[in-house]
């Protein structure tokens, strides 16, 4: 009975499409030994569905990737590719979110996306604001790491199907200041 308890708590759980572990640890009834073997269970029953090591979903079509790839590294913020597709920066749809973080860069790769987090300095980790639950890049901001990892030779992208329209110039350009000269000098060669 626990069991069945403890799933239909889960379900019951609105706006949260996963689960870490030490969520699971909070909600299950039972002793926290048999918690694994019940996740165990479940995941091979499709009852509730392992995505990573130590994180969960009860269905994988409603999964906000978005939300869960803000969540699985902190402090990080959605940005680069992802966010200049989402601000009308790039026509192209990416499969891969893309993600700034201040820990070691990484990959992680899920069923219907890639997660792609590329470690930025401390003193340029800003210009994100809080949008739906998740935190996303300003269109200037995810530009300017595109265009600092480009100048640093972390990153390749195609810099000529850019529409600069959503871009403000003023915002741009003020934190285009905070950035290194071959940052700077990259970002000239796009603003002409």
């Amino acid at each position: 009975m626990k069991n069945k308890e403890f799933l239909e708590n889960l379900k019951s759980i609105k706006n949260k499409t996963y689960f870490a572990y030490a969520d699971l640890q909070k909600i299950y009834p039972g002793k926290e030994k048999n918690l694994k073997v019940i996740l165990n269970r479940f995941n091979k029953q499709k009852k509730l569905i392992q995505i990573l090591k130590g994180w969960y979903t009860l269905d994988k079509a409603r999964l906000d990737y978005e939300a869960l790839a803000c969540e699985l590294v902190k402090p990080s913020y959605i940005s680069l590719e992802y966010a200049l597709h989402l601000h009308g920066i790039i026509n192209q749809v990416p499969n891969t979110i893309t993600l700034i973080t201040l820990k070691k860069s990484k990959n992680f790769n899920l069923e219907n996306y890639n997660l792609e987090y590329a470690r930025i300095k401390q003193d340029l980790y800003f210009g994100f604001k809080i949008q739906d639950k998740i935190l996303i890049a300003e269109a200037e901001k995810a530009l300017l790491d595109e265009l600092y990892l480009i100048s640093r030779g972390k990153r390749h992208f195609g810099l000529d199907d850019l529409n600069l329209e959503n871009i403000n110039k003023t915002r741009f350009k003020k934190w285009l200041k905070l950035f290194p000269k071959y940052t700077q000098e990259l970002a000239k060669s796009i603003l002409k």
